[in-house]
């Protein structure tokens, strides 16, 4: 019974942080013998490796949802998910060598479970024959490898165009498409159904449909090329938007996908300020805008940062969208990194993410001291804590947040159906705070992202109970002036749907970089890490001393 407790426990913190299996275990606080330990990694590995066919298994057979007492939808402090636990049990039940759950008749998991098995080992069977594969064996997915029947493609609608929903679906009947009234994994070539969260908008199709090449709902603006994940931070943004409320901005506007979604959930009406600063990527904008027939965008070719929050042109700004530089982390369409060792850091990469933080944190800051604005929402397609959890937790703490009572909005406001929420560990262990921000992951069939929302005067906020020692300090972002903080010379968003508005259509896995901002630390921050580290190695050399005596 601990040995899958054990199992799931590890699974969970697999997703919600990056890392590898191995040290996933001690993360997770698992004390094992060295013995327990290989077999605990190895029911993980292989777990991960039929994730897929099992988490469509539980589609057909909702374990967690009919044995509601064994399996709760929230667990207790200390206990595995619900899900992961159903999931190293099922892996031993379907796959393992022996067919078998090893654990007492009278655990009432193993009960719960057993209650399906032969429903189960059925439909196993009927997705080995739709596979076309030989043994059932077969139908582990390699950590190397991405079928495009596990993918999903997103299509977004476009209100704006003029074209109707029901137009759209009479185009895609016309094309032999079938509509199905639940979600499917994985879909037929011909097959597409509403998404479960954003079901007024988005449609998902199977990963290699491409039927909208040369077709006119693509061509005149009726549909957008849009992960889900991205769309995710404008629906918050505009969460019981009042049409006479106000005036938005999206700080970093380009290519525009984000912004044209924003513009439609105004009803094309009222005033968007659209911002970018590069040249080039300020003309994909424009494409972009006029493609998706946004009427009420304002784009200028500006830097956001230069802006003045007290100037009279932005005093009926009620909403602001940032969604700046990001390390890129989350634009992955594979789970091999679970499975490597633990490797330390770089000491580049680690000054990378802290330069690219303190970037998103002045944004927010700036955005903060607007004197209308009453909801911001940062966004990254990062996984690193450093650029999310981080940053707000950061950001919340600051003095302007303060004295002008800037709280985060809870998760009522924040696409309350999304299961993954935000790493409690990086938010001092606050859990409402950690609901009250999104997190996505390769595995939720989307783009690793984040997003998180920023409220004021909301009576509904959240505050932050207790300090938090986090790496970004308001007072050191304070104490920086503007002229020294480097910004990329070409600022690239690095969500997927950012590239594939580009002249040619490019493929919705492909990754983006980010050129990096360069900016030396200064002598006397190289010094304190040079005595930090010194420290450390002094303090482990009295530790093993000690243990030797």
């Amino acid at each position: 019974m601990n040995f899958y407790k054990s199992a799931a426990l590890a699974l969970d913190y697999l997703d919600k942080n990056q890392g590898s299996v191995k040290g996933s275990l001690a993360a997770a606080g698992i004390k094992s013998t060295p013995g327990e330990g290989k077999r605990i990694l190895a029911l993980i590995i292989e777990t991960l490796k039929y994730k897929p066919i099992l988490l469509q298994l539980l589609v057909i057979v909702p374990i967690q949802s009919l044995e509601k007492l064994t399996f709760p939808k929230k667990s207790s402090r200390g206990s595995p998910s619900s899900q992961s636990l159903i999931l190293v049990i099922l892996h031993d039940l379907l796959f393992s060598s022996k067919r078998k759950i090893e654990a007492s008749d009278l655990w009432p998991p193993k009960q719960s479970i057993l209650k399906y098995q032969t429903r189960l080992k059925a439909e196993l069977v009927k997705i080995q024959i739709k596979s076309g594969k030989s043994r059932i064996t077969d139908l582990a997915k390699s950590s190397s490898t991405s079928e495009a029947g596990d993918l999903i493609r997103y299509i977004r609608y476009n209100p704006n165009s003029g074209k109707s929903l029901q137009g759209l679906y009479k185009e895609l009947e016309r094309l032999g498409f079938n509509r199905l009234q639940e979600p499917k994994y994985p879909l037929g070539q011909k097959e597409y159904f509403l998404d479960t969260h954003l079901n007024d908008v988005l449609l998902c199709f199977h990963g290699s449909t491409n039927w909208w090449n040369d077709n006119d709902w693509y061509t005149d603006g009726g549909i957008i090329l849009q992960d889900k994940a991205s769309c995710m931070p404008a629906k918050v943004l505009m969460w019981d938007w009042n049409g006479g409320e106000g005036e938005c901005i999206d700080a970093t506007a380009a290519p525009g996908n984000k912004t044209s979604y924003v513009s439609a959930l105004m009803n094309n009406q009222g005033k968007l300020h659209a911002f970018e600063r590069s040249p080039n990527r300020y003309k994909t904008l424009t494409r972009m805008l006029e493609k998706a027939h946004c009427k009420n965008v304002i784009a200028q070719r500006a830097d956001f940062l230069e802006s003045d929050p007290q100037d009279k042109q932005y005093k009926k700004v009620t909403r602001i969208l940032l969604d700046p530089s990001c390390s890129g982390s989350g634009i992955v369409n594979r789970l091999d990194y679970l499975l490597e060792d633990d490797v330390e850091e770089s000491d580049s990469k680690t000054e990378r993410l802290e330069k690219l933080a303190s970037f998103q944190l002045q944004m927010i800051l700036h955005a903060l001291k607007f004197q209308s604005a009453k909801r911001i929402v940062y966004s990254t397609c990062s996984i690193h804590p450093e650029e999310d959890e981080r940053v707000v937790t950061s950001a919340l703490q600051s003095k302007v947040a303060k004295e002008k009572g800037w709280k985060l909005a809870p998760r009522s406001q924040v696409i309350p159906t999304w299961e993954r929420r935000g790493r409690e560990d990086e938010m001092a262990g606050d859990e409402e705070l950690a609901q009250g921000v999104i997190r996505c992951l390769p595995e939720d069939r989307t783009n690793g992202f984040f997003v998180s929302c920023f409220v004021r005067d909301d009576p509904q906020g959240l505050s932050i109970s207790a300090p938090i020692k986090a790496e970004i300090t308001s007072t050191q972002q304070e104490q920086q002036k503007r002229k020294n903080v480097k910004r990329p010379r070409e600022e690239i968003e690095s969500n997927m749907e950012d590239v594939v508005e580009e002249e040619n259509l490019m493929e919705a896995g492909q990754e983006t970089q980010i050129d990096q901002v360069i900016k030396e630390k200064t002598s006397a921050q190289l010094e304190r890490n040079k005595r930090k580290k010194a420290a450390q190695k002094e303090k482990q050399k009295a530790k093993k001393m000690k243990l030797e005596e």
